[in-house]
Order: structure tokens, then C-alpha cells, then sequence
């Protein structure tokens, strides 16, 4: 089903990564987060890094213009006032959804 979503962009740190797809769509180096975020009028964006990484990550994004990050790391974020932080778990999120189902 379509819900109107689509991946504008992926970045990643390990240059062995660099050019290959997800999707459509081409994975790019971290250093380009600011340009492809303004570029593109991304205005959502998704950590699925490791905790370690997850601070630097957001601020690149919040300082690139994002509003809104989901944040799948362990790490807790701190924001700059107009910015949402979405903090959650994937096992967390199975749990709820079994929740209901099994309810």
C-alpha cells in the first residue's frame, strides 16, 4: 500500500557502501547530508545507526533543516526547540503490535 512516502535519500559512513541502492535510490556519503536534505526539501529523517553515532547523526540532520527524526538507536537526543525526536525500538514495536493483535 502507498501511504504517499517515499525514500528521498541514504547516507552511510563505510565508503565500501557508496553507490550501491536501497530501492531507487543511491547511498551517499554522510558528508552530504546538508546539501541533499536542502536540495531536496527533506523534511523528515530516519537513525537507524548505532548509539555511538546517532548524537552526530541528528545534529547533521537538524542542522541540515530536518523537523522530525525517528530515532531507532539506543541513544536518547536532545533537540533544538521546533525539531521532533521520535525515539523507539523495532522489538519494542513488535511487542505493541503483537499486543493488540493477541488481544
Amino acid at each position: 500500500m502507498d501511504h504517499g512516502l517515499r525514500i528521498a535519500a541514504v547516507f552511510e559512513a563505510d565508503p565500501a557502501k557508496m553507490g550501491q541502492s536501497v530501492g531507487d535510490v543511491a547511498v551517499q556519503h554522510i558528508s552530504q547530508i546538508a546539501e541533499t536534505v536542502k536540495e531536496r526539501d527533506i523534511i523528515v529523517g530516519v537513525l537507524a545507526v548505532p548509539a555511538k553515532a546517532a548524537p552526530a547523526a541528528a545534529k547533521a540532520l537538524i542542522e541540515a533543516g530536518v523537523k522530525i527524526i525517528f530515532n531507532y538507536s539506543d541513544a536518547l537526543l536532545d533537540a533544538t526547540p521546533g525539531v521532533t525526536v521520535h525515539s523507539m525500538s523495532p522489538a519494542g514495536e513488535l511487542l505493541y503490535a503483537l499486543y493488540f493483535y493477541l488481544s
